[in-house]
């Protein structure tokens, strides 16, 4: 296996998905590095691109796959984080061009992290580790991401407050994380809030989903096995 060949025992569906992002990621950090995003300033967000890939990859990587990689669901969750908010969001600017992207991005994230979230305890419950009813993991995993919302927003408030005029505010643009032209900086804080609830509530119901599904054709979410597997070594063939 490699970046551009991922395992081929995976869904061919998935996996050209996977190749497709990896590549198009690859490239767009390399790009916006060395040229910029939409006003050419945009460069330290192509590094941040470049360094999700390489923290996605690098176990594996190091360890010549000794080492398994995260499972295909996770890491299709996580380029699309990667797309939607470094390129999409903050090289391309699609903040201030397209109205609405802040809610779209503070409901997708969420949604990304309480499926994920899903995922992780759902194998603690499959493997024994967790004692649980499927609602009590999905109320906490909303939960927990209401508390990641919350965090986002106090980070927000940091870099407004303490940051944007610094250093760190000239190499990400002195762009205003809160408020807008249309809302001010609580309402703009509660809505962000209010819809970092509702995908997070999206997100652990699609896990219940899932987990349900295969629950009904007498199986369970393999995403567990994958992710109980990543701490085992590979064996060398």
């Amino acid at each position: 296996m490699s970046y551009f060949k991922p395992d081929e025992n995976i869904n061919p569906t998935e996996r050209k998905l996977l190749i497709a992002l990896r590549v198009f990621l690859l490239a767009a950090g390399i790009y916006i590095t060395i040229f910029g995003g939409a006003t050419g300033s945009e460069r330290i967000f192509g590094v941040l691109i470049l360094v999700a890939l390489v923290i996605m990859h690098a176990p594996s990587f190091f360890t010549r796959n000794m080492i398994r990689a995260i499972p295909v669901e996770i890491e299709l969750l996580l380029l699309a984080m990667v797309l939607f908010e470094l390129v999409g969001g903050d090289a391309m600017g699609l903040y201030v061009r397209i109205p609405h992207y802040d809610n779209f991005m503070h409901f997708m994230l969420p949604l990304y992290v309480a499926l994920i979230g899903m995922m992780a305890v759902y194998t603690l419950y499959f493997y024994g580790k967790l004692k649980a009813s499927v609602r009590g993991m999905a109320i906490l995993i909303v939960i927990v991401t209401i508390g990641f919302g919350a965090m986002l927003e106090m980070g927000e408030y940091t870099y407004d407050k303490y940051l944007s005029h610094t250093v760190i505010g000239e190499i990400t643009g002195n762009t205003q994380m809160q408020g807008s032209p249309t809302q001010n900086a609580i309402d703009d804080t509660m809505n962000d809030l209010f819809t970092d609830t509702a995908g997070g509530i999206v997100g652990a119901l699609l896990g219940v989903y899932f987990i349900r599904r295969a629950e009904k054709h007498g199986d369970h979410w393999h995403v567990a096995d994958e992710i109980e597997e990543m701490g085992e070594p590979r064996k060398e063939s």
